[in-house]
């Protein structure tokens, strides 16, 4: 008998994208499928389209919720899984057919609790492929590395199969609006022995302007704050006295440190001056945690781009962090 594969898909206004997604899901090479979709209070078309699949498709089952926010919906998604392993999926991103058939595959071939695969990113013109570079079995700590230092999709959602039993007892934090993802790696991490990163783009998510890590947001410094507390608590609470994990805690402040650089501080639709959006990412770098986080951080796990970028913030060049801000900016229109 096949197992069951849960799929759980958090909607919220996705119209224009939703039909490509669903059609992936439901015409999978893997059949035996739980296919979850949670209505977040859209107001567009995406709760009548939810409804249109279920009716062509009984593995669908759809949730039609006020809106709470995505961890919200994944939460509702993760209370009715039934299946014996679970893989998120966006609503406005899509899959290879053969997605759930090779990370099932490849999870029991290598004796592991989760598979991670890379991913296509589609701008509006063009689209990157993001892969790991090497098909590599990882221990539990080697993946929560991965998660801290930002590498190859590790602190994302979607793109990887769980054992059922590795996730459902994990909740996504509703309170926070940015990295709750990884929060929720960082958590799955203590849960499984080995992870398998396989070095196939089988996912392909919509890189969007909009997302909550990219849109201009007078409070983005405070939200991400907010997001790196709820994270170092944990940190500290279950790895109090490993050095190395608290030390990757450093480098992944510092990278919210670059989004808020360039997504906050010199955001295109910052109506700051130059000299007043280099002050407040004065301001942002003076607090505790992120002073803290920069200062003890390095460079491991980082792009060029990112290390440079970096390099500038530790040493208060900020007209050189402004420049490269702002040059990030304009490659977000690709």
């Amino acid at each position: 008998m096949e197992d069951l594969i849960t799929i759980i898909i958090p909607i919220y206004n996705v119209e224009k994208y939703l039909r490509e997604c669903l059609d992936s899901v439901i015409n999978q090479t893997y059949k035996k499928l739980q296919i979850i979709l949670i209505d977040d209070g859209s107001n567009d078309n995406s709760g009548k389209i939810c409804d249109e699949y279920k009716e062509k498709d009984n593995r669908i089952e759809v949730m039609h919720k006020a809106n709470g926010g995505v961890s919200s919906a994944r939460n509702a998604g993760l209370k009715i899984a039934k299946g014996d392993y679970i893989t998120f999926v966006d609503g406005d991103d899509y899959l290879d057919k053969d997605y759930c058939e090779k990370l099932l595959r490849k999870l029991k071939e290598n004796d592991v609790e989760c598979v991670i695969c890379g991913y296509n990113r589609l701008y509006e013109k063009n689209l990157e492929v993001v892969t790991k570079g090497e098909n590599l079995r990882i221990t539990n700590k080697e993946f929560l590395d991965n998660i801290l230092n930002v590498q190859g999709g590790a602190g994302i959602a979607c793109a990887k199969l769980w054992k059922k039993n590795a996730v459902i007892n994990i909740k996504f934090n509703e309170e926070i609006k940015i990295a709750e993802d990884s929060l929720f790696g960082i958590q799955a991490a203590k849960n499984v022995n080995n992870v398998y990163i396989l070095n196939e783009a089988l996912y392909n998510y919509r890189f969007n302007k909009n997302s909550a890590v990219r849109r201009y947001n007078k409070d983005f410094a405070n939200i991400c704050l907010k997001s790196m507390k709820a994270a170092k608590e944990y940190i500290e609470k279950e790895y109090a006295n490993d050095e190395s994990v608290i030390k990757k805690f450093n480098n992944y402040i510092a990278y919210h440190i670059l989004l808020i650089s360039v997504n906050y501080c010199f955001n295109k639709e910052n109506s700051l001056n130059w000299i007043e959006q280099i002050r407040s990412l004065k301001e942002v770098v003076s607090i505790p945690e992120y002073k803290e986080g920069v200062k003890k951080s390095n460079y491991e796990g980082l792009s060029l781009t990112r290390k440079i970028t970096l390099f500038t913030i530790k040493h208060k060049l900020y007209f050189i962090t402004m420049l490269i801000g702002k040059i990030r900016q304009a490659q977000f229109k690709r």
